[in-house]
């Protein structure tokens, strides 16, 4: 519920700041059409992103209750992890087999040894983050 009155009082505060932002507009034609367009698009939007939460309908839906669980939950985590490990890993061995490959045809040395400083960089975050986990965990 508190939520909800955050939501109510940003939506008001948004039609107020646009509002105010035309009215501005319509009193002080000397003014500089940049700062009240700022203010009123800013209101604007402040005014339809809180609506739009406000009116959202995922809250009343049980299966994306259940899918949101499902993404939080450990075993999802777990999975997600050892996925980012292997695109890496992978990554990592296309980097050398590229430097390698490439080095067999007429490319410029600095391509290489990019891509072999960019295998090594992986090498070196692999290493200190595993330290890391080792100490943490």
């Amino acid at each position: 519920m508190k939520n909800r009155a955050i939501l109510v009082s940003l939506a008001i505060a948004g039609a107020l700041l646009a509002g105010a932002a035309l009215w501005a507009a319509r009193v002080f034609p000397a003014a500089p059409a940049a700062v009240l367009g700022a203010f009123g698009l800013a209101g604007g939007l402040l005014l339809l992103c809180a609506l739009a939460e406000l009116l959202s309908t995922r809250d009343l839906d049980p299966a994306r209750r259940e899918r949101d669980r499902e993404d939080r939950d450990e075993r999802g985590t777990m999975i997600r992890d050892k996925a980012r490990a292997r695109a890496g890993d992978v990554l990592l061995w296309l980097l050398l087999f590229g430097a390698g490959y490439l080095y067999f045809f007429d490319v410029p040395k600095r391509v290489n040894l990019t891509l072999l400083g960019l295998a090594s960089v992986k090498l070196l975050l692999d290493w200190v983050f595993a330290a890391w986990y080792r100490r943490k965990f």
